[in-house]
């Protein structure tokens, strides 16, 4: 009499299978949830610098103050205002140019502002004054640098060992974007000169 093949597996190799499967998940997620974490903390810096460079071009095109302002002491959402008199995009008279809600790809993240650059491998203590922002003249530079003024913003999730970005704008309003944990010698995307 002939034998019949068997088809499909039995238990144990579905065990098996099962078991590996479980293992590559389980170092899988954790490296995953980091790296949505750096994705939102990209985008979240990516939009600062976009939004206040979108200030400083106004600002040159329109030949008045255009200012960029946080609206929110909890996250990254901004909006871009032309100031007509004003001092913030709250006041009468100021007309919005364009806004970013951070629950468009930016959530999750934390915010440490100053009126200096500082060092840049310190980080700054988290949290948004109201009416942060910077307000650029008709020549594209930043019109002061006073308590409200931005010149550094710090973008990190608050969680241990992840990355952080800081962009800073220059008393000449260039802006540029960083990473602390990059060395300028060997990254131009870095901060620091060691």
């Amino acid at each position: 009499m002939k034998s019949r093949r068997q088809r499909g597996m039995s238990l144990i190799e579905l065990l098996v299978v099962v078991s590996v499967l479980a293992i590559l998940a389980a170092i899988g997620v954790p490296s995953y949830q980091q790296w949505v974490r750096n994705s939102r903390i990209r985008t979240a810096a990516e939009s600062l610098q976009n939004g206040l460079r979108i200030a400083r071009s106004e600002a040159a095109q329109r030949g008045s103050n255009v200012r960029f302002e946080l609206t929110s002491a909890t996250n990254a959402s901004w909006e871009v205002c032309a100031l007509n008199g004003g001092s913030t995009c709250e006041d009468a008279g100021a007309t919005t140019i364009t806004s970013y809600v951070a629950s468009e790809g930016a959530t999750g993240i934390e915010l440490g502002v100053a009126n200096a650059q500082g060092t840049l491998t310190t980080p700054l203590s988290l949290g948004i004054p109201a009416n942060s922002g910077i307000t650029f003249g008709s020549l594209g530079r930043p019109t002061s640098y006073g308590a409200k003024d931005l010149a550094r913003i710090d973008v990190s999730s608050g969680v241990a060992n992840d990355r952080s970005l800081i962009t800073t704008i220059s008393s000449g309003g260039m802006v540029r974007m960083c990473d602390p944990r990059l060395n300028t010698d060997t990254s131009p995307q870095g901060c620091t000169k060691l």
